[in-house]
C-alpha cells in the first residue's frame, strides 16, 4: 500500500519546472471542476494589457507550487539537526507519508477561493477574510468529497494516525497558520506550522517561489529569477532564534544567505516593474471601480455560484458594457476594452494622507468619478528578516544579523492616486508643490 500511496504515473510538462509527476488522486483533484476552473483565473490579473506574455494562470501556479513544496518537504525530512529530531517524521514512515499526502494536496487546493483576475477586486469584494475563506469552503464541498473519501481508504494514508483529520489538516496547511486561526480560532501545532510555510510562508513559502520565477519567465522580466534550487538545498528546520525548540522555524544554513538575498531582491524588483508598476496599477484599478459596481452577490453566496464565474465571464460582461452607455461601469469598461480614457496612476508622497487627497479634490472641484486613491495602512510591515540561520552547524542567528543586504532592501509599498486625463496636470503640479 505505501508502494500506491507514493506512486505517479502521470505526468504534465510545466513551462518552468519540466515534467511534474502527479498520482492518480492527484489527477482527480486536477480533473474537478475547482481545479479546472484556475484555467480561466489569471495568474497577474490584467497585467497582460500591460506585458503581453503574462497570460498564464493560477492553474500551472498551483502544479508548480505543489512540485517545489514537495522538493522542499523531502529536503527538510532528510537534513535534521539533533535538537530537533525528535519533531521530524522519519522518511518512509506513516506519519512522513501523510503529511506529504497532505503537503501536496494542499498546495494544489491554496488557489482554489481566488475571484475572477485574482487579487484585483478581492479586498473590496471578500473582505480581510480574502479568498482563503472560500478556499476552505471549496475544500470541503461536494466537489471535492469524493476526492477526500478516496484518499481516506488509502492505509498507509491514516494507518496509526486516526487521531488526524485529513480534509482539516489539508485546509489548514493550503491557508496558513494566520488565516486559521482568524477564521476558527484555532492555533497550529510546531510541526503543523512548519508544514504550512512551506506553502504560505512569507520568505521560504513554495507559493511565493513559484509566483516570482513564473511571473518573471512570462513577462519576460528577469529580475524575478533567482537560484532556487540553492535556497531549496540550505532549507533547515531549525530551532526559533528566540525561543530555541520550543518554536519551530523554517530558516537555512548559512550557505544559503546568497540565494535568500537573491529572492529578497527578486521580489522587490518585481514589485517595481511588474506588481506596482503604474500602467498596470491604472487598469488594475479601472477593473476593480467596475468590478465593485457590477459583480453580482449572487456569486457569493454559494459555491456553485461561486466557481460558475472566471475570468472568461467577466470579459464578456466588460465586452457588454464597454458598448451600452446605459450599463453602470461603462467608463471603466471602455478604458480595459478599448484602451481609452485610461486613468493615470502616480505614486504619493509617504507622508501624505488621505484628508489631504480629500482637500485637493474639494479645491479643484473633481468629481469622485474622475479621481481614485489607495491607501496601505501604516502598521510596520512583518519582519520577514527574522527567520533562523544555522552558522557552522551549531550557532542560530536571526537573518537580520547574517546580511547587510537583507537590511538594506525597502520594504514599503507606495500609496497611489489615481486621475483622469483631464485631470492630472494639476494633480502633478499639487503633487510637485508638497514635495518642494
Amino acid at each position: 500500500m505505501v508502494k500506491d500511496f507514493l506512486s505517479s504515473n502521470k505526468k504534465i510538462y510545466d513551462a518552468v519546472h519540466g515534467f511534474i509527476p502527479i498520482d492518480e488522486f492527484e489527477k482527480e483533484l486536477i480533473d474537478s471542476l475547482p481545479f479546472q476552473r484556475l484555467h480561466y483565473i489569471h495568474q497577474l490579473g490584467i497585467a497582460y494589457l500591460v506585458y503581453p506574455g503574462a497570460t498564464h494562470t493560477r492553474f500551472e501556479h498551483s502544479l508548480g507550487v505543489m512540485y517545489l513544496a514537495t522538493l522542499m518537504f523531502d529536503k527538510i525530512c532528510e537534513s535534521v539537526r539533533p535538537d530537533v529530531f525528535h519533531f521530524v517524521p522519519r522518511k518512509g514512515s506513516t506519519e512522513y507519508l501523510y503529511w506529504r499526502r497532505v503537503l501536496r494536496m494542499a498546495a494544489l487546493c491554496h488557489d482554489l477561493g481566488h475571484l475572477p483576475f485574482s487579487h484585483v477586486a478581492e479586498k473590496d469584494l471578500l473582505g480581510s477574510c480574502g479568498h482563503e475563506e472560500w478556499t476552505l469552503k471549496i475544500i470541503g464541498s461536494s466537489h471535492l468529497e469524493p476526492v477526500w473519501e478516496k484518499l481516506k481508504d488509502i492505509p498507509s494514508c491514516l494507518e496509526e494516525l486516526t487521531e488526524r483529520n485529513l480534509v482539516e489538516d489539508i485546509k489548514k496547511v493550503a491557508i496558513g497558520e494566520s488565516k486559521w486561526q482568524g477564521l476558527t480560532g484555532k492555533s497550529f501545532t510546531p510541526w503543523e506550522r512548519v508544514v504550512s510555510e512551506l506553502i504560505t510562508g512569507d520568505f521560504f513559502g513554495a507559493d511565493r517561489i513559484d509566483y516570482l520565477l513564473r511571473d518573471a519567465r512570462s513577462t519576460g522580466v528577469v529580475y524575478g529569477l533567482f537560484d532556487y534550487h540553492q535556497l531549496i538545498e540550505t532549507l533547515r528546520i531549525l530551532p526559533s532564534a528566540d525561543q530555541g525548540v520550543n518554536e519551530l522555524q523554517l530558516g537555512i544554513d548559512e550557505n544559503g544567505l546568497e540565494s535568500c538575498e537573491a529572492l529578497l531582491l527578486a521580489r522587490h524588483f518585481m514589485h517595481r516593474r511588474i506588481y506596482q508598476y503604474s500602467s498596470v496599477k491604472a487598469y488594475n484599478f479601472h477593473l476593480r471601480r467596475y468590478m465593485k459596481a457590477n459583480f453580482k452577490k449572487k456569486s457569493l453566496e454559494s459555491v456553485d455560484d461561486f466557481l460558475s464565474v472566471s475570468d472568461i465571464d467577466l470579459i464578456a460582461e466588460l465586452t457588454k458594457a464597454a458598448k451600452n452607455p446605459d450599463m453602470p461601469g461603462y467608463r471603466d469598461a471602455r478604458c480595459i476594452i478599448f484602451r481609452e480614457h485610461r486613468f493615470r496612476a502616480l505614486t504619493l508622497p509617504q507622508s501624505m494622507t488621505e484628508k489631504e487627497i480629500k482637500e485637493f479634490q474639494k479645491r479643484e472641484k473633481i468629481s469622485d468619478a474622475e479621481i481614485g486613491w489607495e491607501f496601505y495602512p501604516r502598521d510596520p510591515p512583518p519582519d520577514r528578516l527574522s527567520f533562523p540561520v544555522s552558522r557552522r552547524h551549531i550557532v542560530i542567528q536571526k537573518a537580520r544579523e547574517c546580511s547587510d543586504l537583507l537590511l538594506k532592501v525597502p520594504s514599503k509599498r507606495s500609496n497611489w492616486i489615481y486621475i483622469s486625463p483631464e485631470r492630472d496636470l494639476s494633480l502633478i503640479h499639487f503633487l510637485e508643490s508638497w514635495e518642494a
